[in-house]
């Protein structure tokens, strides 16, 4: 059966997903009237971004979760972990923050939406343009009876999208938000906290240490953001790099498609699912790129969950116990997770926890813990792919650059 399961794109799943709940006539008829419009909008853009975040707001709620208070009390509550937890991030790491830390926010899942839509556009607004200009090219030339196949095209990228964030509504915990694409607005924190104590209750965690931990794991991100400003537009310039360059080979790629393909709406949902026109394109130069994405996140997430997992064990008697218990749902992938990275071409999340946690362990272990912050003191300085698959490498690599600044200042 599982098997099966995974299989099923996500389209499937969203339909027999909405069908479970269609006796519930209240979340039944915005759904399915929003649904509806995704594919009869004029929006002139390629996403109806407005029916996407209405979309994810339904879905994000339709399991019948409760919604606890956000009150001030409980704010106030999440401030203080968050201040523990900036002190004990400081403390084991010995990272200095140059710039302010970023506030920290209790949200709902619309909530949690709404803060990420400028995200989410920076992620798929370039490649739903080149979905746009490859069914323009066509009509241009010689196929003028595409304009059903752009406006089913559309309906589908504006409903799945929707789909992703409402699935990822229901399931993220905290988050660190880089602020991009507006580096200005810095960092910032969020704790999903009907997802919280919805996962504390299932888990049968102690909500207090449940709480401090995951916030340590998203107060680490904002230290290493704001110890090292120059990484945030570091990965801003990546992704940047990275979709553009997708764009230019997708529109190359929509060339070669058979007209019919837009005229099938079932031929576009297994193009879409299948992780759209990009899955089948990866270049030289995009793979160049790839690796120093997947390199710079691994490293990232990796960190954070070295340093929540060495604090947590000294400070936390359920540790053994709420650390099994949270491997086993990070190790549970979504739909939309997977959705998500057909679409866009890598693992997001899982692997890079793996792979960037043994890299910051080992070199721990052998080396000490300012030995690893030199990862973070200039770009030169961050480890390739290859080196967090090997950290002796990047050890060895660190030893002669690093001790040859040492010894030039001496001299």
């Amino acid at each position: 059966m599982r098997k099966n399961q995974e299989k099923d794109n996500l389209w499937d799943e969203s339909i027999r997903w909405i069908n479970q709940f269609a006796e519930r006539m209240v979340t039944r008829a915005p759904l399915f009237r929003s649904l509806k419009n995704a594919f009869t909008s004029d929006n002139d853009d390629f996403i109806d971004w407005k029916q996407s975040e209405e979309i994810a707001e339904i879905v994000s709620m339709a399991d019948g979760a409760p919604s606890p208070s956000l009150n001030k009390e409980l704010r106030d509550y999440f401030a203080g972990i968050a201040q523990r937890s900036e002190w004990l991030v400081e403390s084991f790491t010995g990272l200095q923050p140059k710039e302010p830390l970023g506030p920290l926010h209790v949200l709902d899942r619309p909530a949690w939406i709404r803060a990420n839509l400028s995200s989410f556009k920076l992620i798929f607004e370039p490649l739903a343009d080149s979905y746009s200009k490859a069914l323009k090219n066509l009509e241009d030339q010689r196929h003028k009876s595409l304009k059903m196949g752009r406006r089913m095209t559309k309906g589908l990228l504006t409903v799945q999208i929707g789909l992703v964030m409402g699935y990822l509504a229901r399931n993220v915990l905290g988050q660190f938000d880089l602020g991009l694409p507006r580096l200005e607005d810095k960092g910032k924190l969020y704790i999903v906290y009907p997802n919280l104590h919805m996962a504390e209750e299932k888990m049968r965690l102690v909500p207090d240490e449940f709480r401090l931990w995951i916030t340590l794991h998203e107060v680490t991100h904002a230290f290493e953001f704001a110890a090292f400003p120059w990484l945030r537009g570091y990965m801003r310039n990546l992704m940047e790099e990275y979709f553009h360059s997708i764009s230019l080979r997708l529109e190359e790629m929509g060339m070669r498609l058979r007209p019919e393909e837009f005229r099938n709406p079932q031929r576009l949902n297994e193009i879409i699912n299948s992780g759209g026109l990009i899955s089948v394109i990866h270049t030289p130069e995009q793979k160049e790129v790839l690796n120093k994405i997947q390199a710079f996140m691994s490293l990232v997430e990796g960190y954070s969950n070295f340093v929540m997992d060495k604090v947590g064990r000294d400070i936390l008697p359920s540790y053994e116990e709420m650390s099994k218990a949270f491997r086993r749902r990070r190790e549970s992938r979504t739909g939309a997770e997977r959705f998500i990275q057909r679409m866009l071409g890598f693992d997001l999340k899982l692997q890079q926890y793996q792979i960037g946690e043994l890299f910051c362990r080992e070199v721990e272990e052998k080396e000490g813990l300012s030995f690893l912050n030199f990862a973070w003191k200039r770009e030169e300085n961050l480890p390739s792919y290859e080196e967090i698959l090997h950290p002796f490498i990047w050890i060895n690599r660190m030893k002669e650059t690093e001790g040859k600044r040492v010894e030039h200042f001496y001299l």
